[in-house]
Formats: C-alpha cells, structure tokens, sequence
C-alpha cells in the first residue's frame, strides 16, 4: 500500500484546526464530484478527498494518522513501524494477517 499524504491531498498544513480541514475537503468534494465535475480524474480525486478527509475529521483517527505519517512518505510504499498492526482492527491498512478472498471458504 503507498503512503498518502492526507494534509497535501486537502492543501492544508499538518497544523490545521478542524474547521480548515472540513473547509478544504467541502471545497474539494464540490469541485471534485462525480455528478458536478468534467474533469477525467474527478471520482479519483474525489475518493482521495473522502479518505483524507475520513482520517482527519476526527481526533483519534487524526492523531493516529500523525503517528503513522512519520513512516511514509507520498507515494512511497508504507512501511508502518517494527510490530505496528494498526490499533483495533481498524483503520488505514490492513494487518499482517490479511489474505486474499479465498482464505474466507
């Protein structure tokens, strides 16, 4: 999985209150809409808005987000830190143990 710069994607600094962040991801998704933008790009970049804006919305996933940013950097491939497997099952990878579909049957 490549490391996505979830700040450089919205254009705001690392610094940013909430209110910023929720400004920069509304401006996007607007331009960026599928049903509203012409642009060919436009459903990717606004899936990229979405998902930053997903990680940074709130304090615990922000704060999480921070934490693993000091591993990657943007598109690079994301190497989490010695013994990381992301904190409750959740979050912005998937752990060690993900397998593929047919490990499911």
């Amino acid at each position: 999985m490549d490391f996505k710069d979830y700040y450089k994607i919205l254009g705001v600094e690392p610094t940013a209150d909430d209110k910023a962040i929720k400004a920069a991801y509304r401006k996007l998704a607007r331009k960026y809409h599928p049903d509203v933008s012409k642009e060919k790009d436009a459903e990717e970049k606004f899936k990229d808005a979405s998902e930053a804006y997903e990680a940074l919305k709130s304090a615990d996933k922000r704060a999480e987000y921070d934490d693993l940013r000091k591993y990657g950097q943007h598109g690079q491939p994301f190497q989490g830190p010695p013994g990381w497997q992301g904190r409750g099952g959740g979050g912005f990878g998937g752990g060690q143990d993900s397998g593929d579909f047919s490990d499911f049957f």
